[in-house]
């Protein structure tokens, strides 16, 4: 019983850190131009130095006994930790960092909330895991209140540095270029009936214009497809980032119960950290091909494989956000993993969004202060 409230509690303040380590990413990377990958890399190697330590002072495994360390099946269940990074930090990262991307925080913390039913389903088909029905009830409930705070966030523009709504990718272009042609459409059509010398002129110009129309027309078409196809591969990558994510937690509890959560994550985030390093200088000495053939790409835009220039202030803040988020988040999401069911573990893995909503109304004042919608859904969801 002990166990299980140690657990709770864990999983609890875990997205306490988790909450906290956004408010102090805000923005800050977005500005920067890095993309989800520059980030898991940066975050992954920096927080791998952090577990490392940790390990060494607090241990690498839980087994006491040499002998019977030696019999378990020690290098398979460090194989399968490697996967499990891979599978969820690699994969499930980049596509839960690109679905921020794409579709915004708020949808994908609605998506999110799917998170404890596939977590249900995947610890009852391979972990051999029942929830009660009162311990489902809570989970319920707590999906329920998460739904309400991401729902009223999005409403509310809580969330409007991440959203930009379909009108508001395709509007201001195509008004400003409309009132720009019926300008110039006034313009041409006066000076036609002042001067019907000039009718071959005015009637070029007309082409013109009307080809320029077509242009603009086939431009805004391109920039509302696009924006609908972004949205659904935002969409189509948080779906698969909770069985990703699923997937990861289940192949942890399965084969590391016998090491310590900082030898788990120094495994997990440091394999993932080595091969994302790996491609990373990979794309870079493919880059130096390129200049070598007079093919360089555009100078102001990062590549995808490299981090972004950032003042000394900057990389504070994106380190500190790796402590709560990379070391402290995972260090406790971990132990409680082997504490309480997966279901729970992960409901509890879902609860960020509440926090965040009291935690940018301090940093932000009024403007970021929670409806009363939103602290109903966040009520109960503690309940």
């Amino acid at each position: 019983m002990e166990g299980e409230i140690s657990g709770i509690l864990a999983a609890i303040f875990a997205q306490l850190f988790m909450a906290i380590g956004f408010v102090v990413w805000d923005k800050t990377w977005n500005a920067s131009g890095g993309s989800a990958f520059a980030l898991n890399l940066y975050k992954c190697n920096l927080a791998s130095i952090g577990f490392l330590i940790a390990a060494f002072i607090f241990g690498f495994t839980t087994i006491a006994d040499k002998n019977e360390i030696e019999s378990s099946p020690y290098i398979e269940s460090v194989g399968y930790l490697i996967l499990s990074g891979f599978i969820g930090i690699i994969v499930g990262d980049l596509a839960w960092l690109e679905a921020l991307r794409q579709i915004g925080a708020a949808r994908v913390l609605i998506i999110d909330t799917l998170k404890p039913f596939s977590a249900a389903l995947f610890g009852w088909l391979l972990l051999d895991e029942s929830i009660h029905k009162v311990a489902f009830s809570g989970i319920a409930f707590t999906v329920v209140g998460i739904l309400i705070v991401g729902l009223e966030n999005e409403r509310g523009g809580g969330d409007s540095e991440l959203i930009a709504d379909d009108e508001e990718v395709q509007s201001p272009s195509r008004d400003e270029n409309y009132s720009d042609e019926s300008d110039d459409q006034k313009q041409i059509l006066s000076n036609s009936s002042q001067d019907d010398k000039n009718g071959d002129e005015n009637e070029d110009q007309k082409q013109n214009l009307s080809n320029a129309t077509k242009e603009d027309t086939n431009t805004s078409t391109a920039l509302k497809t696009k924006s609908i196809w972004d949205k659904r591969r935002g969409y189509a990558l948080a779906i698969g980032n909770i069985f990703l994510d699923t997937w990861g937690s289940v192949l942890t509890k399965q084969h590391g119960s016998q090491f310590t959560t900082w030898s788990i994550n120094l495994v997990r985030f440091g394999s993932a950290g080595l091969f994302m390093i790996v491609v990373s200088s990979l794309m870079r000495i493919y880059e130096r091909l390129r200049v070598a053939r007079n093919q360089q790409e555009n100078g102001n835009i990062t590549p995808w494989y490299r981090l972004p220039k950032l003042n000394w202030n900057g990389w504070l803040k994106i380190s500190v956000g790796v402590l709560f988020v990379t070391f402290c988040c995972p260090a406790l999401s971990n132990y409680a993993l082997f504490k309480i069911a997966l279901a729970l573990a992960l409901t509890l893995g879902s609860i960020t969004p509440m926090y965040a909503l009291f935690l940018e109304w301090m940093f932000y004042g009024a403007s970021k202060k929670p409806t009363l919608r939103a602290i109903g859904g966040a009520s109960l969801a503690i309940v």
